[in-house]
């Protein structure tokens, strides 16, 4: 499933800045934390928001957002 990160704003919680896209099937879940290699150097975020979307024919996307530690 194509899984999109993005940094969570600390006082909305809205969607802030995209980090990277990748394709997985892990089950991400809403307090796991990821180290994320980038071109400005290593993130690491802890997942506060799982969003997934159906797609028209069925397509799965997800978005993860997460607060920087």
């Amino acid at each position: 499933m194509e899984t999109s990160f993005f940094e969570a704003d600390e006082f909305s919680g809205g969607k802030g800045r995209h980090y990277l896209t990748i394709d997985s099937d892990y089950r991400w879940e809403k307090g796991d934390e990821v180290w994320l290699e980038t071109d400005d150097g290593p993130v690491k975020l802890r997942l506060t928001w799982v969003v997934v979307k159906v797609g028209a024919g069925g397509t799965l996307t997800r978005e993860l957002l997460g607060l920087r530690l």
